[in-house]
């Protein structure tokens, strides 16, 4: 056998060893990464999922923020059950608690232990997410509509401004003040120059004007939009600017409508 022949054999074998070497590594990290991956309890699979969702491109995506939320409330519902796996669940998330040191009122609802280990240490956020998932709750909303039941009520913040159903949000001041201002016409102006500016198609719709207030007590419009964003800004801003005064115009409405109604009622009885 030749000083080549053996060389070349000696590093096929080296070779092998070091595929074979390789493989066995890629084989046990993969598995350990399985191990530990499967060893975490759901809180701590929640939580690496937030804290991506936090830390890279789509921190400021609110359909990946509903989602983990959406995923918090399903494990509670799972928790709620009667069952082996809900046992084990409420069993994880006391023995997370415990381990981490997360401090909790001894009243608190599941939610809000479940956001507070999830999402850590600011009270702020920890707080508004906790109110939506409890405010779902309180609605029966299940899981697999939190996302929508968040869309269709204006986000978190809306939601959490609106948690005790007397404080309310942006978008119902707008609501009521809107109802409230239709019925009130102070006054009524016409300009080629303004009907240029909107949509002549947008009929019945109310629109924001800019005025400056002038010396003989005429306003001169500067500006107008149907923007529905600036509109509900300024009514909300009314809203709060007249609240004692809309909320009488409410109440007078409301005793006016039961009357009707009763007077219906009655109507129909007698005949």
């Amino acid at each position: 056998m030749t000083q080549t022949t053996v060389t070349t054999a000696v590093n096929t074998i080296a070779n092998n060893a070091v595929v074979t070497a390789n493989a066995e590594s890629f084989t046990n990290d993969n598995s350990k990464a399985m191990l530990t991956t499967n060893s975490l309890s759901f809180i701590e699979l929640l939580k690496n999922e937030q804290e991506v969702w936090a830390d890279n491109a789509f921190k400021n995506s609110n359909d990946l923020l509903y989602a983990i939320l959406a995923k918090c409330y399903a494990k509670y519902e799972e928790m709620c059950l009667a069952t082996d796996n809900a046992k084990t669940l409420r069993t994880q998330l006391d023995d997370y608690m415990t381990l981490h040191n997360v401090a909790v009122n001894k009243k608190s609802h599941t939610l809000h232990k479940i956001v507070k280990c999830v999402f850590g240490a600011d009270r702020r956020r920890v707080s508004a997410y906790s109110i939506v998932l409890r405010t779902a709750n309180v609605k029966q909303i299940k899981s697999a509509a939190i996302a929508d039941f968040i869309r269709n009520n204006g986000g978190v913040e809306e939601i959490r401004l609106a948690k005790n159903g007397n404080a309310l949000s942006a978008k119902q001041k707008a609501e009521v003040a809107k109802t409230t201002v239709a019925s009130a016409v102070l006054a009524e102006i016409s300009s080629e120059a303004i009907a240029k500016q909107v949509d002549a198609a947008c009929i019945g719709q109310q629109v924001v004007f800019v005025a400056t207030q002038q010396a003989n007590g005429k306003f001169a419009i500067n500006a107008v939009t149907n923007s529905t964003t600036a509109v509900n800004a300024a009514l909300a801003a009314y809203y709060s600017a007249n609240k004692d005064g809309i909320k009488k115009q409410v109440a007078e409405r409301s005793v006016a409508s039961n009357d009707a109604q009763l007077n219906d009622a009655i109507a129909n009885v007698a005949a």
